[in-house]
């Protein structure tokens, strides 16, 4: 099986819907399987709606310490070694308080307590669901518990999660929707892919981005391709994206006119493919490219 991985240097420029888009005309073609990455922020369930059989799994990702009261012996040592300013002390009752959020399970306080009050344990992290689209095909979502940390380890559990599915169903491709930027959740989706859709917008910032998402690929040495959406709002910098791509050997997939209606099919929980269907030929060129590119 066959694993895309469509990221961008940049929020909001429409991966999301793009990845909808390019899903429904793939999965006429071959047998598919998505995997949403963004355990931040999912959205392909938005865009591509579920069936009742949707199943989720608790995923233990990171760990935190925890005070066992009763054997604490008010010696203070794991305030003065938390280098998190996780622990503060309760002069009230003579013990320490352990804020969640800011421990980093590091295991210093357990470690140095010579009562052993403190344990540090595998907490709950986030989850990763499975359920079949409106449009036939399955998908793999990972969520962040919010708060927490682990993003990297939830989108490894979403890709293997995508893998064991999708060859027990005997899909031949695997299209996975990363999150925006070059983080640690980008670079645990990007990582042993067969091919990498950066996509991007014509904007100065956007183009920055794209540059520093071309060096994150090529550092692991994955073979990339490139779509600019709403191309005609800027078109010198659009033409300074396709210098860019020429000089650098990146094939542009295809380029997606501006259209307010691909707010109305996020709205309206459909593909922008389908919910306009002036947009069929540009995606039917970016998938027969993208399929091309990939010899598929």
């Amino acid at each position: 099986m066959q694993e895309i991985c469509v990221l961008s240097g940049k929020g909001g420029v429409g991966k999301s819907s793009i990845v909808a888009s390019m899903a429904v005309l793939l999965a006429d073609r071959t047998e598919i399987i998505l995997g949403d990455c963004d355990v931040d922020a999912p959205n392909l369930e938005l865009v591509l709606g579920f069936t009742e059989d949707k199943v989720c799994e608790t995923i233990k990702a990171s760990e935190k310490a925890f005070l066992m009261a009763e054997h604490c012996k008010s010696r203070r040592k794991c305030v003065n070694v938390c280098r998190f300013n996780a622990i503060k002390w309760n002069s009230e009752t003579s013990t320490p308080e352990i804020n969640e959020l800011l421990c980093e399970g590091c295991g210093a306080c357990e470690y140095i307590c010579p009562a052993r009050a403190i344990e540090v344990r595998s907490v709950d992290t986030g989850k990763v669901c499975t359920f079949t689209s409106n449009y036939g095909f399955r998908i793999v979502s990972g969520h962040l518990k919010i708060g927490e940390k682990g993003s990297g380890k939830i989108v490894d559990a979403v890709r293997k999660m995508t893998l064991e599915i999708g060859e027990l169903e005997g899909a031949e491709l695997s299209l996975l929707d990363a999150a925006a930027g070059i983080g640690c959740p980008v670079v645990s989706s990007v990582k042993g892919v067969n091919h990498t859709v950066i996509v991007t917008e014509p904007t100065k910032a956007a183009l920055s981005d794209f540059k520093r998402a071309v060096q994150l690929v090529r550092h692991f040495g994955i073979h990339h391709s490139m779509i600019i959406n709403k191309w005609d709002i800027n078109k010198h910098i659009t033409a300074k994206f396709e210098e860019f791509a020429t000089k650098n050997r990146i094939p542009v997939l295809g380029k997606i006119p501006y259209e307010v209606t691909f707010m109305d099919a996020l709205v309206n929980g459909t593909p922008p493919v389908l919910y306009n269907p002036n947009l069929k030929e540009v995606f039917m060129e970016i998938t027969d490219n993208l399929m091309l590119n990939m010899e598929l």
